[in-house]
């Protein structure tokens, strides 16, 4: 799984090396797992994304993936991994 991910999201040749497919099963993955240490309330996951065209694909499936478990995707649409991080550590 490793060779899937950088430091900061996503690696690998759109459509080749990551599918949209994989995607969803990431973000459903990422739902149940959220979803389980959250009990108490939904679990709510914060998505970035770049400028490349391949992020629209990914953030959508993605998100797909992820409120298929019952859980919340914000979005935060072309925005810096800075950004996400604060969003992340300031809204939890």
């Amino acid at each position: 799984m490793s060779k899937y991910f950088g430091t900061d999201g996503f690696r690998g040749k759109a459509g080749v090396d990551l599918t949209a497919d994989h995607a969803f099963r990431i973000g459903r993955f990422l739902g149940w797992y959220y979803s389980r240490r959250h009990t108490d309330d939904k679990a709510r996951i914060v998505i970035g994304k770049d400028t490349r065209r391949s992020s629209y694909m990914y953030e959508s499936a993605l998100s797909a993936g992820i409120t298929s478990t019952g859980a919340d995707a914000y979005l935060l649409h072309v925005t810096t991994t800075p950004c996400v991080s604060y969003i992340t550590r300031t809204e939890s």
